[in-house]
């Protein structure tokens, strides 16, 4: 027998607020840190081992730090060797923030082997002790399934040991602002041509330019990353012709109101429309009579 068909164990919306409140709070009490891909130049497909990889790539995000009160594992310890670091450290990614600025990225690369989510082998620099770490597990199911989706990654990282692989020598020093990512609706019948990923879009009055993060064409909206300028002009207008400078694609922005959002168990705009019958916001006073009669 199946469940009870009239309750719903997470809306897309509440999937959506649930994900805002755990960026909120990694941006709150997270630390910047660098994401640096592991490269494959060279494999061994017998033994699936990596012979060259290499770093040349840095990426710039946020994550919050699980082990608060120091590092994990062994510590110290003195081998045959001579003294070995252990150190662990256990690093929580917003999930929605991986594939918006950093996945849609690596994606790209045709070196990485898997570019849609963190992988085992990447290094991760933490700044508060200037050391690289490198990913050796990804847990991506916690927490687990909260209104039925995922919203984190979490990444276990040792202390990384160096073996024969090269970096680039600017990785570090060419870091910027990854920018901020706005979703415009269009008017379906302004639609010409399809955009590709990655593509740049420009805006026909502002000349605002912007990376195609997400074409939803059922939801008729687009995603697009703005990188951070001096300019404080950084937005399309409403009404705007956007143009694609590779494929051809153009749209005309309708709107970028989250109210708009498609989904068909939402009430935003009903709510909305009620309460701008309720309030009367030509109240000088909306606690008593004063001030309100002439």
């Amino acid at each position: 027998m199946a469940k009870n068909t009239y309750f719903r164990h997470g809306t897309r919306n509440e999937q959506m607020l649930q994900q805002s409140l755990v960026d909120e709070f990694v941006k709150m009490f997270g630390l910047d840190i660098l994401y640096i891909p592991r490269k494959v130049i060279a494999q061994d497909t017998i033994l699936n081992e990596e012979i060259i990889s290499e770093f040349d790539d840095a990426y710039l995000t946020y994550a919050y730090l699980e082990n608060n009160e120091g590092f994990q594992g062994a510590g110290d310890i003195l081998t045959k060797f001579g003294i070995r670091s252990t150190d662990e450290i256990t690093l929580t990614l917003s999930r929605q923030m991986f594939t918006d600025f950093i996945a849609v990225q690596m994606e790209a690369e045709s070196d990485i082997l898997v570019g849609s989510r963190p992988q085992e082998g990447d290094l991760i620099y933490f700044p508060l002790t200037s050391n690289l770490f490198e990913v050796k597990f990804v847990e991506h199911e916690k927490q687990f399934y909260q209104f039925g989706a995922l919203y984190t990654y979490e990444l276990k990282c040792e202390l990384f040991e160096y073996a024969n692989e090269t970096a680039g020598g600017d990785i570090f020093e060419s870091q910027k602002d990854e920018g901020f990512i706005i979703k415009y609706y269009y008017d379906r019948a302004s639609l010409n041509g399809e955009p590709t990923l990655g593509e740049m879009v420009t805006g026909s009055v502002t000349g605002v330019t912007a990376m195609i993060n997400e074409w939803n064409p059922d939801g008729a909206y687009v995603e697009l990353r703005t990188f951070t300028t001096s300019d404080t002009n950084s937005e399309f207008k409403i009404g705007e012709t956007l143009l694609g400078d590779n494929s051809g694609f153009s749209i005309n922005i309708s709107s970028f109101d989250e109210l708009d959002i498609k989904d068909a168990y939402a009430s935003n705009i009903e709510f909305e429309i009620e309460a701008d019958g309720i309030l009367d916001f030509t109240e000088i006073n909306p606690f008593g009579e004063f001030g309100n009669r002439n």
